[in-house]
């Protein structure tokens, strides 16, 4: 570590377990959900408190798990800010909807990406920040060959000024599946957040 900066990466959530396996489902759910993963992080509002360091502010989330699937649905991820159990606040990081490989079975996924606060805005969903990463898994077809892109407002260039920043932000990770079947399953098995600076 060169100690340029004086800041240091920190783990700041670790899940303690998996999440519960969902299924039959097309609406966006929660899959870090309390009753499979326990505790459900949370930034405070003074996370992005105004000062030198505000803007540029940055967490790193990650997260693991298994998707199934018959024939060739779509599932559309997303990570949210917002309160608990949120499928309509700040898209902190969203893909588009990534078809199956046809009959994939407890296909692993990992998806990883940084939300960086970009402006501080007034309370209210008018701060600005900048989302970037990745999801990949062989259960994902498509021309990258299972490694899409994850933006901030699920869109390049990642850039949104939606974060309410005024609020404690829980982090929700959901997903959605284009058809309902009780072999379409993901479960969420694993969720690290670091703290960047």
């Amino acid at each position: 570590m060169s100690f340029l900066t004086g800041t240091n990466t920190e783990l700041v959530y670790s899940s303690i377990a998996a999440g519960t396996a969902k299924a039959s489902f097309t609406s966006e759910v929660q899959i870090n959900d309390t009753a499979g993963m326990g505790v459900q992080y949370h930034l405070p509002p003074d996370f992005w408190l105004p000062n030198h360091g505000s803007d540029g502010r940055t967490i790193r989330i990650v997260a693991r798990g298994i998707l199934s699937s018959t024939g060739t649905p779509t599932y559309t991820f997303t990570v949210r800010g917002g309160t608990a159990g949120n499928t309509s606040a700040a898209i902190l990081l969203g893909s588009a909807a990534l078809t199956t490989a046809s009959g994939a079975s407890n296909q692993i996924f990992e998806l990883e990406g940084d939300i960086t606060l970009t402006a501080m805005g007034a309370a209210g969903a008018n701060s600005s920040f900048q989302g970037i990463g990745l999801i990949t898994s062989p259960g994902l077809t498509g021309t990258n060959s299972g490694i899409n892109p994850v933006w901030g407002g699920a869109a390049s260039p990642g850039t949104a000024t939606t974060l309410d920043t005024s609020i404690t932000n829980y982090i929700n990770f959901n997903v959605a599946c284009s058809a309902s079947s009780s072999s379409n399953t993901i479960t969420l098995q694993q969720l690290l957040i670091f703290g960047l600076n």
